[in-house]
């Protein structure tokens, strides 16, 4: 597995309060997970061919993509400010 931490430059996020912070996380968490509950709904359509459900699991892919470089980013966000005791 890829080590999540990067260069010591601040974190994206460093700068943000709390409730900031969670709600760009809410923003940026919005988009893929709707994209993959529509893709989700289309591989149900049994008139579907194929190519047509490897493309859609290619978009999934891709938005599970997203979503784990979101985690990563968080990791390494609360590995930089960790919550206090």
């Amino acid at each position: 597995m890829a080590e999540h931490h990067q260069a010591p430059d601040s974190h994206p996020w460093a700068e943000l309060t709390a409730p900031q912070t969670l709600s760009l996380l809410l923003h940026e968490l919005y988009a893929p997970v709707s994209a993959l509950g529509d893709q989700v709904s289309r591989l149900t359509d049994e008139t579907l061919d194929d190519g047509e459900r490897t493309e859609i699991i290619g978009h999934m892919r891709a938005r599970i993509d997203d979503l784990s470089r979101l985690v990563v980013l968080l990791k390494r966000y609360l590995d930089d400010y960790p919550m206090p005791d």
